[in-house]
């Protein structure tokens, strides 16, 4: 699985560890199987869609991002057994720990990040 580091335009760093979820079966499985999420990491399903929280043992924020990095929408603290639908113009999906997003200031309209980083 490749990484990378997710910062705002003005430089703050929002996860300083994100796994790209690329294929079918890294998006299917997401975080299934987690106890719970690093308050610095996150999981970017790309492409992305509407989420489910089904199974998951924590609650999450849910970014959903267009072509350019853009914040369409942000879903905040979504409980396990859970869904959050996709706006229009959704081409990624960034998953962080719950409160993260409102931590960092993200809102929509905010534009992110993507810095590639060494897989392990």
């Amino acid at each position: 699985m490749k990484f990378a580091r997710v910062d705002t335009t003005q430089g703050h760093t929002v996860a300083h560890r994100v796994a790209i979820a690329a294929s079918f079966w890294q998006r299917f499985r997401g975080l299934l199987g987690y106890r719970e999420m690093v308050i610095d990491h996150g999981l970017l399903l790309r492409p992305g869609g509407s989420v489910h929280t089904i199974g998951m043992r924590f609650a999450i924020d849910v970014l959903f991002l267009d072509r350019h990095w853009r914040i369409l929408a942000i879903t905040h603290r979504l409980t396990p057994y859970r869904f959050a639908t996709a706006p229009q113009g959704t081409r990624s999906v960034l998953e962080l720990a719950a409160g993260r997003a409102e931590e960092c200031g993200l809102i929509p309209g905010a534009s992110l990040w993507l810095r590639p980083q060494v897989s392990a």
